[in-house]
């Protein structure tokens, strides 16, 4: 049997195992998961951070720090990695980040979380979308991306790791306030096991752009 190569397409620096074995236990037999990251090869010294911009992004080195760069910095960078993806015989890959990357593109079908997430909405008929972020300094473009792909979005920050009273009650507020028709998790990394957790809690129904982009991907193969 061919093996398929699918890839892993990583804003930070790969491998990055909590990120990737989520698609991996997913993926039917035959295939086999290749990564690439953006910032691969880079040292952190030469890294700029950033705590506000345009779009903001968090992601990890090697070393397991964390960092925050500007999806424009990220973006050719981003590319190179797909390219490089490809050159390796990726068949497919999935952008494991929820940036637009408006440009980025590949000779083979890749599969973007944000344009997934935006696609079904629009075949459900949900416009109304609360977006719940795990970075304070997202909020203002994740509102203006949504705007302007046609929802209408309520966007707040908070963990997901501490959903208590607290927590729910803010949720159930946002729902009732808003009109809310569906929760959309604006991020790539979440565990399953949180997701699940607030889709038992809500009212709506929860995405995680994440989780939907590796079905859909695994659902083509």
């Amino acid at each position: 049997m061919l093996t398929k190569n699918i890839g892993a397409l990583i804003i930070g620096q790969s491998p990055r195992p909590d990120l990737v074995s989520p698609l991996i236990q997913r993926l039917p037999d035959g295939c086999r998961v290749i990564q690439a990251g953006a910032m691969d090869g880079l040292a952190a010294t030469s890294i700029s951070p950033i705590t506000s911009g345009t779009y903001p992004l968090s992601t990890r080195l090697q070393d397991g720090t964390v960092v925050m760069v500007e999806e424009a910095y990220l973006a050719p960078k981003l590319q190179q990695a797909l390219d490089f993806l490809e050159s390796k015989g990726a068949v497919s890959t999935l952008l494991l980040c929820a940036g637009t990357f408006a440009d980025l593109h590949g000779t083979r079908p890749l599969f973007k979380p944000f344009d997934i997430c935006c696609d079904v909405l629009q075949t459900l008929g949900i416009k109304s979308v609360g977006l719940i972020t795990p970075i304070k300094e997202q909020e203002l473009p994740i509102r203006l991306r949504w705007q302007a792909a046609g929802f209408q979005p309520t966007v707040w920050t908070a963990d997901l790791t501490r959903q208590d009273n607290l927590f729910i009650q803010q949720l159930q507020s946002q729902i009732e306030i808003h009109r809310l028709e569906g929760i959309i998790l604006d991020y790539v990394g979440h565990r399953a096991s949180i997701v699940n957790q607030l889709q038992e809690a809500s009212s709506i129904p929860v995405i995680d752009t994440g989780q939907l982009a590796m079905r859909i991907l695994t659902s083509a193969l």
